[in-house]
């Protein structure tokens, strides 16, 4: 993962903690392992908000996603109970994540098995940190 891959991580760490979540970071929850792990793991029984996330940040203004990483969030987050998010930061849009629930606000690649999400997916239908953890709640117009 890139530094600024794990900087981004660490950066939403301290967002949630500081919002009153327990977090827990995943470091290098690709490797090592074939058991799925998410990068961050979120809670906050005040908020009542459960959270698991995969967290991607990209260049480009398309990220493509491969289907055994969703479904391997999809089947952590189903045992513990909690809600899937796929958190993606677009480096050269310089507008902060964007969280898409997983699997209902992605898009599959056509032909293909895998999935995408592009910037003008991302800021029409994700949810902004502060509307993600409950602070606020925007109307989008699509």
């Amino acid at each position: 993962m890139s530094s600024s891959g794990i900087r981004a991580e660490r950066d939403l760490v301290h967002k949630f903690w500081d919002a009153g979540f327990a977090v827990l970071r995943s470091p290098a929850s690709g490797g090592g392992t074939t058991l799925p792990r998410p990068d961050l793991i979120a809670g906050s029984i005040t908020r009542d908000k459960f959270l698991v996330l995969e967290i991607k940040t990209v260049r480009k203004d398309t990220l493509y996603i491969n289907e055994e990483q969703i479904n391997g969030l999809l089947e952590f987050a189903k045992r513990i109970g909690f809600v899937s998010y796929v958190g993606v930061k677009f480096k050269n849009r310089r507008k902060g994540f964007f969280f898409l629930k997983v699997p209902d606000q992605l898009e599959r690649v056509k032909n293909g098995s895998n999935y995408k999400i592009t910037f003008a997916l991302a800021s029409n239908k994700g949810l902004s940190f502060g509307e993600l953890i409950g602070d606020y709640h925007q109307e989008k117009l699509v």
